[in-house]
């Protein structure tokens, strides 16, 4: 006997308030991986091209926070009828 899934249906997170959690989240982590790049004295050979290619990485990785964030202000926004 196949087993049903009885959770509720989750609706799609709106568009705008991903986009808002990753102009916070993005900027942030950005700074932070300029932040550690700039910490390790090993990147120091990589200079300026360093740092900016970090920053660089940090605020691509800054989606994955700011969809849990978005998820979760989705989450409390929603009205469930």
């Amino acid at each position: 006997m196949a087993m049903t899934d009885h959770s509720p249906d989750k609706a799609r997170t709106p568009f705008w308030v991903i986009a808002f959690t990753y102009a916070l989240m993005g900027p942030a982590c950005g700074i932070n991986g300029a932040f550690i790049a700039l910490s390790i004295p090993a990147l120091a050979q990589f200079g300026f091209t360093g740092l900016v290619v970090a920053g660089a990485v940090g605020a691509v990785l800054g989606i994955l926070p700011a969809l849990w964030l978005a998820r979760r202000i989705g989450d409390g926004i929603r009205e469930d009828t």
